[in-house]
């Protein structure tokens, strides 16, 4: 794609093995897309697949060095493409190249899995009357998308996991393109779930459905983001700390109760609502962790949240122990929907992100740990393979919504207007960085 040439020539992209791998078999899915969904206009100069002239498909001398011409079985099976890989490798970013470069004629859709879901929920209760809602349910889906993209493909829910593999069976005989991201195998995804023999089907038929691509990298990109002080607090002052930093924020002595509007009828209270004191920055509110982790709530609310607020401080994050398993799931979905909507988070917390889930290990690192630990360590365990595997993506991302390039993406969606500002404090950051290392 010319997106990802022009990211690596301008140095926005690193150079990267297992990218180049990936952007390759995006390019030959996007070129297999092209001949099946070839708009009947002139091309819209996004990427340089775009077709010259009407009569004839071409193709752009990147698709050439990088896939060569679709094969006559390449055109006559399409297959979606289903990434995985550690957090930070670059799956979210190589997918939405393919998303923003996407014609109209693709019919495709870009959209977290958590929110996909709920989607899905909510539209059963709509068919409820049917005599098979999930069949409605899945036509639905099919007529608005002819391609749908999935970040983050992660399954810890009995509910979802009852009705993927009928749901995507459909999907599938409609003609639906899957293309998705993850941090697990699909052989791994649900590992350990309830009954789990009723899930193996769907692997099966995602493996089949789509190209399995290994995006291992020892290269985490969000660890490299310069961190920004002033957004997660540890210290002993660490709630004055975080009261100072939401007042900075909130008209003073103006926060208010709000309730807010979740779905299917369903309410939030939001016990300090305000708005920013800058008009260009949207509103803000305030939370303790008990209120979103240790209460009935889930990834529903957490999104009429995020399309509420722009801005949320979150007080009292604790280090996850087992008594607290359930509130540490809530915790990493939380963070996974703020994050996806680019939300700016103020936290007070018991310790750094990698120490709040000090105690979560998969199976096999407890194996190798457990004859070193004390028996206080032991007791704080939680060996949990799903919460094993995402605790890497929340602390990948905790770390990123601490920087000045996440605060970027923050405002270049929530308050365009500061982008400029702060870019050029990003700029006069790494200019004085390099000029300590000068004098070094």
């Amino acid at each position: 794609m010319r997106a990802y040439l022009d990211g690596r020539n301008s140095g926005l992209f690193r150079p990267d093995p297992r990218q180049e791998n990936t952007i390759k078999l995006l390019q030959a899915l996007y070129d297999q897309l092209k001949q099946v969904h070839l708009e009947h206009k002139r091309p819209s100069g996004l990427t340089t697949t775009d077709h010259i002239g009407l009569d004839k498909p071409r193709h752009s001398w990147f698709t050439r060095l990088m896939t060569g011409s679709p094969t006559k079985a390449q055109q006559t099976k399409l297959q979606g493409l289903y990434m995985y890989g550690g957090v930070g490798v670059g799956k979210t970013m190589l997918m939405d190249l393919l998303a923003d470069s996407a014609p109209s004629s693709f019919q495709l859709k870009r959209t977290h899995f958590h929110d996909f879901m709920l989607d899905v929920h909510s539209s059963l209760k709509k068919y409820h009357s049917h005599q098979d809602p999930l069949v409605q349910v899945a036509d639905s889906v099919a007529r608005e998308s002819k391609v749908l993209c999935l970040d983050e493909f992660f399954v810890n829910d009995v509910a979802d996991a009852a009705i993927l593999n009928r749901l995507f069976s459909r999907l599938w005989e409609n003609g639906l393109v899957l293309v998705s991201t993850s941090n697990r195998a699909p052989d791994t995804l649900y590992e350990n779930g309830l009954q789990r023999n009723l899930f193996l089907p769907f692997i099966e038929k995602l493996k089949k459905a789509c190209k399995v691509h290994d995006m291992a990298s020892v290269t985490d990109y969000r660890r490299l983001a310069h961190h920004h002080r002033g957004l997660f607090f540890t210290d002993d002052e660490r709630e004055e700390e975080l009261q100072a930093r939401f007042q900075e924020v909130a008209q003073p002595h103006s926060t208010r109760p709000i309730r807010v509007d979740v779905i299917m009828g369903r309410t939030l209270d939001v016990a300090q609502a305000g708005k920013q004191l800058h008009p260009t920055c949207g509103p803000v509110c305030f939370f303790t962790f008990d209120k979103l982790c240790n209460a009935n709530v889930g990834a529903a609310d957490y999104i009429a949240l995020a399309n509420k607020f722009h801005t949320i401080a979150l007080s009292g994050v604790p280090v996850f122990t087992a008594d607290i398993r359930s509130q540490a799931y809530r915790f990493v979905t939380l963070i996974d929907v703020l994050y996806e909507h680019r939300i700016r988070v103020f936290c007070s917390a018991d310790g750094e992100p990698m120490d709040l889930f000090v105690n979560i290990m998969t199976l096999q690192e407890a194996r190798t740990q457990r004859s070193n630990m004390s028996k206080e360590q032991e007791d704080a365990l939680v060996v949990d393979d799903n919460l094993g595997f995402s605790k890497d993506r929340t602390i990948s991302r905790l770390l990123e919504m601490q920087s000045r390039e996440y605060l970027i993406s923050h405002a270049e969606h929530h308050a365009p207007e500061l982008v400029m500002a702060l870019k050029e404090a990003n700029k006069n950051s790494e200019a004085a960085q390099a000029a300590q290392a000068a004098q070094a």
